[in-house]
């Protein structure tokens, strides 16, 4: 298998939170639009385009529900932590002048917050799993870091 590793950063960030209270089942939509900061050890000027609208990558978009409030008796996480279930999907574009190639690349995972007046990670750093992906990343697996080396940062470390 081929190891592929791309760093992407957030340059839009549009969000929309599904009305109703704070329980399972509250949902959080978003899209991101994204710049490409390195792939395979290829960054602006070396080996990347210096001007950041030659290096759009594409776009980030998914939905986060929550799935769990904890309680006071919650065995496994803390009072009043959130555990949240995020699905989404990066879709690349070939970009000219980079080894980054048109498909898409899938993500699921959990993350834990603090609560809902912070919304501060629990877990550094937060990981999701790369379930699939098409085109050229039919066969990815893998996983994503967010918020490294930068909160607006996207990792992805993909074996196809």
């Amino acid at each position: 298998m081929a190891a592929i590793k791309i760093l992407v950063r957030v340059t839009k960030d549009i969000g929309h939170e599904v009305p109703g209270p704070i329980k399972q089942g509250k949902q959080f939509l978003f899209t991101n639009d994204l710049v490409l900061e390195a792939y395979d050890g290829n960054t602006p000027g070396n080996g990347l385009p210096q001007n950041e609208q030659q290096r759009r990558a594409g776009t980030h978009s998914g939905v986060v529900t929550l799935v769990r409030v904890a309680e006071a008796g919650d065995l496994f996480f803390p009072v009043p932590s959130l555990l949240f279930q995020y699905e989404a999907t990066y879709k690349f574009n070939d970009l000219a002048n980079t080894p980054l190639r048109k498909g898409q690349v899938t993500g699921h995972g959990l993350f834990l917050i603090d609560n809902v007046n912070d919304f501060n990670p629990l877990e550094q750093p937060i990981r999701f799993a790369i379930t699939g992906g098409t085109d050229v990343y039919v066969t990815a697996r893998g996983q994503i870091t967010e918020g490294q080396p930068n909160p607006q940062n996207r990792r992805l470390d993909i074996q196809v």
